[in-house]
């Protein structure tokens, strides 16, 4: 790993490669709760499942459930990972700009 401080267009770079990150996990995220909204719409009449009863028809309801609050879940942990990207980039810039700032009175 070098120790030399970074290059001028390089943090830039780096900021940019966040943003991108960040945009990657949003589009995945925006597909997830695509999907959760989609199971949530999957609720069956019980009578759909008259061939195996009321059991079938509870067993159906449980495991969507199940799964609509995972996709859920997932969709908002991938939502977390691009948030956190992106204030790592507002970060990173700040305390360049911060930095710049402190430079610029020794000059």
């Amino acid at each position: 790993m070098s120790t030399r401080p970074p290059q001028p267009g390089e943090l830039t770079v780096a900021l940019d490669a966040l943003e991108a990150d960040a945009a990657l996990w949003s589009r995945a995220a925006a597909d997830l709760h695509a999907a959760a909204a989609t199971l949530d719409g999957q609720q069956l009449d019980p009578t759909a499942f008259s061939f195996a009863g009321d059991a079938v028809a509870a067993t159906y309801e449980a495991l969507r459930v199940k799964a609509a609050a995972l996709v859920h879940a997932g969709a908002d942990n991938l939502d977390a990972i691009a948030a956190a990207l992106r204030t790592s980039a507002a970060t990173y810039a700040a305390e360049d700009a911060a930095g710049m700032h402190r430079l610029s009175e020794f000059s």
